[in-house]
Parts: C-alpha cells; sequence; structure tokens
C-alpha cells in the first residue's frame, strides 16, 4: 500500500475511534454554540451601561468664622463637570466628623487658616483630608481628584510667579503691585472654571477594534476549543499507541500516526467552530469564516495532540488544557478588558493563542487584524506539530519496552 493510500485508511480507522465520543462532541458543539453569544451579549450590556455610582461627598471645614467653606461650595456647585460626582457642603469641624462616622459623607477636607490669602501669596498651604477606612474606592478617587487639583495649582502657580518676576524686573508705570497679584490670580482662576476648553474628549471602546459582544463571543469560543483536549484521548493514548508499535515493526513511521489524529481533530472541531462562527458573524462572508475556522481547527487539534501526550491521561490533559487555556483567555483580554489591564499585560497580550485564533475568525469577518497574529499562529503550528510527533514516538517507544 502505496503512502498516501495508508495514510488515508489509517485517517479512516482514526475517526473511527472518534467516534466513540460523539455525543459528547455534541453537547459541547452545542455550548460552544450558545454560551459565547449569550455571554458577550451579557457583556456588552455591561460594558456599555457601566456600573452605578452615586459620587462622593466632601465636607468642607475651617477654623471659626473662616467663611470659604461656604464660598468653596457656592462656585464648586457651579462646576457642572465636578458635580456630576462630587458634593461639596460647608460644615463645622464636629458636624463634618460626626457625619463622615455616620457615613453621611465621604471625606472631610480640612482647610489651614488664611488659606486663599496663602494661595494668592504663593504660600500654597497644606490641606488635610480625613477619609473612611471602609469606602476605599471613594477615597482613592477623592485623592486622584486632590493630586488633578494640585497638579492644575501648581502649574497655575509656576504662571503666577512668572509674571510677577517679569514686573519685577520691568514695572510697568501706574500698575501697582497688588493690582497685578490681583489680576493674575483672577486670570487663572477664569481659566481653572473655563479647564474643560484644554482637554479633547476621546471615547475608547472596552475591547478595542471589535465590538463587544462579538469580541467576547470569539474569546469564549476560543477558549472552549482549546480546552476541549480530553475529547481527543482515544487517538492518542493507551491500546492505540501499542498499535503503532506493531506498525513500526512493519516499517511504518510514526508521523502517520501523529498526523492523522491531528487530521481527524480537525473536522471535530470544526463541529464546534464553524456553526458558531456563522451564527457569531451574522452568516455573512461564510467561504471567509469556512477559512477561518478550518485554520483554527489545525491549531487547536494540534494544541490538543500535545496536551494529551504530554499529560497521558484524560485527567492530567483536561488540567493541562484548562489552564493554559484560562491563562490565554486572560492573557488576551478575555475576562477583564483590554483598556483595564495593567501595561505589562497589555504588552504581553500579542504572546496569547486565544487573541491569534480571535484575531483569525475577526479578520475573515471584515475587522482590521494584526499580521503578527497570522506569524505567531504559523510559528506556533511549527512548534506544536514538531513536539507533538517528538513526544508521539516518545511514548510508542515506550510502549515498546513496556511490551
Amino acid at each position: 500500500m502505496g503512502t498516501l493510500g495508508f495514510f488515508t485508511t489509517y485517517l479512516t480507522v482514526t475517526l473511527g475511534r472518534l467516534r466513540r465520543q460523539l455525543w459528547l462532541l455534541a453537547g459541547l458543539a452545542l455550548l460552544c454554540l450558545l454560551l459565547p453569544l449569550m455571554a458577550g451579549r451579557a457583556a456588552q450590556t455591561l460594558l456599555s451601561q457601566g456600573v452605578e455610582f452615586g459620587g462622593v461627598t466632601l465636607a468642607v471645614i475651617a477654623p471659626a468664622g473662616d467663611s470659604t467653606p461656604a464660598r468653596l461650595e457656592e462656585y464648586m456647585s457651579g462646576m457642572e463637570d465636578i458635580a456630576q460626582y462630587c458634593r461639596v457642603e460647608a460644615m463645622e469641624e464636629d458636624e463634618a466628623l460626626a457625619a463622615l462616622e455616620r457615613g453621611e459623607v465621604t471625606a472631610v477636607l480640612a482647610l489651614p487658616e488664611r488659606f486663599i490669602q496663602g494661595v494668592m501669596g504663593g504660600e500654597n498651604p497644606d490641606l488635610r483630608l480625613i477619609v473612611a477606612g471602609d469606602r476605599p474606592l471613594e477615597s482613592l478617587l477623592l485623592l486622584w481628584v486632590g493630586q488633578s487639583a494640585a497638579d492644575i495649582l501648581s502649574a497655575f502657580q509656576s504662571g503666577v510667579y512668572a509674571v510677577l518676576e517679569l514686573y519685577g524686573q520691568s514695572p510697568p508705570p501706574g500698575l501697582s503691585w497688588e493690582r497685578v497679584v490681583a489680576d493674575i490670580n483672577l486670570r487663572y482662576i477664569a481659566m481653572a472654571l473655563d479647564r474643560s476648553s484644554f482637554f479633547e474628549t476621546r471615547q475608547v471602546s472596552a475591547t478595542q477594534a471589535l465590538p463587544i459582544a462579538l469580541y467576547y463571543a470569539l474569546s469564549l469560543l476560543c477558549y472552549f476549543a482549546l480546552c476541549a483536549a480530553p475529547l481527543f484521548m482515544p487517538v492518542y493514548g493507551g491500546d492505540w499507541l501499542r498499535f503503532q508499535r506493531r506498525l513500526r515493526g512493519a516499517g511504518r513511521s510514526c508521523a502517520a500516526g501523529f498526523f492523522s489524529g491531528v487530521a481527524a481533530g480537525v473536522p471535530a472541531l470544526l463541529i464546534l467552530l464553524l456553526p458558531a462562527l456563522l451564527a457569531a458573524g451574522g452568516g455573512r462572508s461564510v467561504p471567509a469564516l469556512l477559512g477561518a475556522a478550518i485554520v483554527m481547527a489545525v491549531f487547536c487539534s494540534l494544541f490538543c495532540a500535545l496536551c494529551c501526550l504530554a499529560a497521558g491521561s484524560a485527567g492530567g490533559c483536561g488540567a493541562m488544557a484548562f489552564l493554559v487555556s484560562l491563562l490565554s483567555l486572560a492573557l488576551a483580554g478575555g475576562i477583564v478588558p483590554p483598556v483595564l489591564l495593567p501595561g505589562a499585560v497589555q504588552r504581553l497580550s500579542w504572546l496569547s493563542p486565544v487573541g491569534w485564533l480571535r484575531q483569525t475568525a475577526a479578520g475573515a469577518m471584515g475587522y482590521e487584524t494584526a499580521g503578527s497574529a497570522w506569524v505567531c499562529l504559523i510559528l506556533a503550528c511549527a512548534g506544536m506539530a514538531a513536539g507533538g510527533l517528538a513526544l508521539y514516538r516518545r511514548e510508542v517507544d515506550r510502549q515498546e519496552v513496556a511490551q
């Protein structure tokens, strides 16, 4: 029998062994069809609507007789951007601390004596912020707001000092020092009130180029396909490897056994991938989606073969595939959106197989994808094929020693 004929016969026998997993494969196919789509829609609803946030309440106190807290309450209430998340209330010290204790205010801002005069004079007096220990999120928000305000104040004070320095070098006739100090501070106050014109607002999608629902549907689909490794244990272990030993005695290479197992896994994985891809793509670009599904199935089949051969048992294979797939899903931003991942994790996301497979599917649907995903996919397939074949040969040799 020629090489091609032998491989075809071998593939047919291998597919026959996988028929034992037919019902399990059908159940997983139904799971891959329904769960990713439902999870994608749920993620879209969650990330589009956001989470409810009632804002924070900041109590402002000052030494007795100081009207600054009341003035701050009046001015800050008129700033719409701040009023959206922070309400300022002027209080007496005892009243504010009691309200903080009862949870009625988020924090208490204690102003020093002659605060406004100190700011105008360039002294920048220290402030004291009292927060509740059981509300860390709101405290962090107030800390961030305070740091931002301090940065703006420092920048404005630098401008004030620069103007006063120029005035000191060459005072214009008829313009007093007090007038210059008052005018430049008022000018920067006006700029602070109109600070929204300094910024450009950009809307950033949580999932970058892909729609949220499609992004999470494809991510979970790729994750499930990688987790299907235990289904293929019948063609990578037990009596099947002992059969390979007899074929080696007849002069046949282990390559036929290994690659027939990989080839038999492709149509099985297509049953999992293709219906879900067609549903996610809305029935569009069927030829392109079929090609993407075949590429994804080849990659997943090689991955499943590697897990089966490296683990040696269905339980170990399942645990290995689950851990690797879950790590890949997290690294690709399939759990936490990419924009919320730490910078170090975002820089490593190109190493995720889930990311490569997701971009392959997205490219078939007409979305822009990175060329590096294809390069990584091809190199990974070549590496898994070489590593899987070496493990397959080792397992067959081990069966010979056991006999």
